[in-house]
């Protein structure tokens, strides 16, 4: 199996009907959020998890360094403590999970099916004074204040796209209440 881009591997979806359709890191040297154009590697499903290995090149900075996480079937991202590089060679060596490819495939054919979402409206929420990063120069506080209740922070999503139940600030923070 060759490295390829990570978004050649997406979107994949998982037995629960959850649907991965893209990944993104903050640069570990400058910040900058890369996408998973901006990584070369393998993803794998596995089970329930979707296993990731990859070279992240950063547009911003111009260094590179490895990406190697699992992400599971809540979308949950967790760090892998193997070098990117040992855990992309066991990802290449594993067979061909029985119903991967379909998976892959039948997650294509839903996201195409998917009207776009529509952007959500501008609000400001009260903020938390705790960070968890930044992101385009904009600290990402830790959590927002919604109708008295601390929904904290989920995600990046540059074209400021959210879904129901979430909760959009500066545009491009999501925010989501804990299940």
């Amino acid at each position: 199996m060759q490295a390829s881009r990570l978004d050649s591997f997406l979107p994949v979806r998982f037995r629960n009907g959850t649907v991965i359709k893209q990944f993104s890191k903050p640069c570990v040297h400058c910040g900058a959020m890369l996408h998973a154009r901006h990584m070369h590697g393998v993803a794998r499903l596995i089970d329930d998890r979707l296993a990731l290995a990859a070279t992240a090149d950063c547009p911003e900075c111009h260094r590179r360094f490895g990406v190697a996480c699992v992400i599971d079937h809540d979308k949950r991202v967790r760090r892998v403590t193997v070098p990117a590089w040992l855990f992309s060679g066991y990802l290449r060596l594993l067979p061909e999970q029985p119903g991967e490819k379909a998976a892959r495939d039948m997650a294509l054919q839903t996201v195409r099916e998917e009207s776009p979402p529509t952007p959500a409206p501008a609000v400001d929420y009260p903020r938390a004074d705790t960070y968890v990063g930044r992101y385009r120069d904009l600290p990402i506080p830790a959590y927002i204040v919604v109708d008295g209740r601390q929904v904290p922070f989920d995600r990046v999503e540059p074209q400021g796209r959210i879904g129901q139940g979430e909760f959009l600030l500066d545009g491009c923070f999501v925010y989501k209440p804990a299940p």
